[in-house]
């Protein structure tokens, strides 16, 4: 074995990693550990390694081998991390699906996969009962729940309760192969606000080694206590709390839903140090009453995507914690991520990661100037750290990787210091009158009015050419707030480029399951009998 290849095979980033040797790892160390609470069910590292070994075998005598798809439609439980660790251990692939898919959203992510067995909860039953004749593969359905009597399925459809995956063997795997550190192992279908979603191959080794550079980065230890309430169908869950427990060996509570309500609560019960969530989380937190007992939260670390710089201070000033943030997607993550201690830009994400080369680019793909934005592409410095491309969709994996570079979709800049941070997505970005204008700034002004409780702002084609601009505007319960009055905030604290000709005062902004604004249903509507146009009352 060559110096290089002995180096490579040590180096954290570059060592082959599967989760069962991970799991294996963790057991050795310490079985009686928690791994997960789901809820308030408790799974020791030792539970898991059982409940993966029984899920495996099960899903072997359904016929399940390796290249077959297994799917996922249920809430965070434990029968969904037997499924999804059981699958890497036969060669199968598993696939979390979003729950609020119906329709031709769900029917197309199963048939796309070629899934043969979904675990469901019965809540989802009827959406999936909906779809499967255009799912002509499903043959096996297992379920979470009582199973409703009108229910109607295609005779080829077999059900079987899911406690059915904790009825194997858990000496040993018997059939199949497991997955390589190297081979693709899960399946995450990603938003196709263009097109039909497409489904993000994606290693062991890319979710291991992605939840080590961040664990690092942020400086988690294996006494750390996560608390979470983000699904396990979107990155976040999959890698920020499974893989960054499974590899850590750290504690992990996750909740199947958040409720802002009873969120610190449950920090306070487990004594998280980690509470990990997304943006609209953390403002809908900061939303709440001040209590007297913030300061005291045992939370050390508040972990999530880029948010701004008013909320990132203020969550620290009130809950006397450090906010880290990072940036990536479901194709490569993490590319950027604050570093504990280091006195990263507050509201940026971070400084670039040790796993991949970044660039900003033009539209030709030429380097922009320091600190000016263009859009962020990424490529690979070790093997299998992104994904590895779409399935059954080759023409669009290589469009992706135009001149050999992975391109985000997203524009960023990175500062004098190697900050990185997010501007826009770039089919978000608004031009008006030969300015770039980007909605995320907008949107953060406009959050500074006192009566503004969530804002989208989106671009409006104008009648003489590239855009107009528009927000849609939340005003916070109990409180009121003119059209006229937000365009005067506008006016006194935007450039003038930038101040919006469209205000709507809306009751809500339209959002998918994680709490992202969906502004290709804004945009698809520009404008309605509520839009209030400066332009005609000037």
């Amino acid at each position: 074995m060559t110096t290089a290849r002995a180096a490579a095979l040590d180096h954290p980033f570059t060592r082959p990693r599967t989760f069962a040797s991970e799991l294996a790892a963790r057991v050795a160390d310490h079985p009686d550990k928690v791994f997960l609470y789901f809820g308030d069910e408790p799974v020791t590292f030792a539970d898991a390694q059982e409940r993966t070994l029984s899920a495996a075998n099960q899903l072997l005598a359904l016929g399940v081998g390796p290249g077959d798809t297994v799917a996922i439609l249920t809430l965070a439980c434990s029968e969904f991390l037997a499924t999804w660790l059981g699958c890497a251990e036969i060669g199968a692939l598993s696939m979390p699906i979003n729950v609020m898919f119906r329709g031709e959203f769900l029917r197309h992510q199963l048939d796309d996969s070629g899934t043969t067995v979904l675990l469901v909860d019965a809540m989802f039953l009827p959406q999936v009962a909906q779809v499967l004749e255009g799912a002509p593969g499903l043959h096996t359905l297992l379920v979470r729940g009582t199973v409703p009597d009108d229910l109607v399925l295609p005779e080829r459809v077999t059900v079987r309760d899911a406690s059915f995956l904790a009825e194997g063997a858990t000496d040993a795997v018997h059939g199949g192969r497991p997955h390589a550190w190297n081979e693709q192992a899960c399946l995450f279908y990603t938003s196709g606000t263009t097109g039909p979603s497409k489904g993000a191959l994606l290693t062991q080794q890319y979710l291991c080694v992605a939840a080590e550079a961040l664990a690092d980065a942020y400086g988690m230890t294996s006494d750390d206590v996560m608390y979470a309430a983000v699904p396990l169908f979107h990155m976040g869950g999959a890698y920020g709390v499974v893989a960054g427990s499974l590899v850590s060996g750290r504690t992990a509570v996750l909740d199947p839903m958040f409720s802002v309500t009873a969120c610190w609560d449950r920090v306070r019960q487990y004594q998280a140090s980690i509470f990990l969530g997304v943006g609209p989380m953390i403002m809908m937190l900061l939303s709440l009453p001040p209590d007297e007992r913030d300061a005291d939260l045992p939370i050390r670390l508040l972990v999530g995507a880029p948010v701004s710089p008013a909320m990132h201070e203020a969550a620290e000033a009130r809950y006397g914690c450090t906010v880290l943030q990072c940036y990536g997607q479901t194709e490569v993550i993490p590319v950027a991520m604050t570093h504990f201690g280091a006195g990263d830009a507050a509201g940026s994400a971070g400084r670039l990661g040790p796993l991949h080369d970044v660039r900003i680019v033009d539209d030709d793909d030429h380097d922009v100037e320091p600190g000016q934005p263009g859009e962020i592409v990424v490529r690979p410095r070790h093997p299998h750290v992104m994904f590895e491309g779409y399935r059954n969709q080759e023409a669009a994996t290589l469009g992706q990787f135009r001149n050999l570079w992975y391109h985000t979709g997203d524009m960023g800049r990175i500062d004098a210091e190697g900050n990185l941070w997010w501007v826009d997505r770039k089919k978000d970005s608004i031009r008006r009158r030969g300015e770039n204008i980007s909605s995320f700034e907008v949107e953060t002004t406009v959050l500074r009015h006192e009566a503004v409780a969530e804002v989208a702002a989106h671009a409006v084609p104008s009648a003489i050419g590239e855009d107009d601009v528009k927000i849609c505007v939340v005003v916070k319960p109990d409180t009121k707030v003119t059209s006229e009055e937000l365009l005067e905030h506008c006016v006194a604290t935007m450039p003038s480029f930038m101040v919006p000709r469209y205000i709507e005062l809306v009751d809500a902004l339209p959002k998918n399951v994680i709490g992202r604004v969906q502004k290709h249903v804004l945009r698809a509507e520009p404008l309605t009998d509520a839009t209030w146009d400066r332009d005609a009352t000037a």
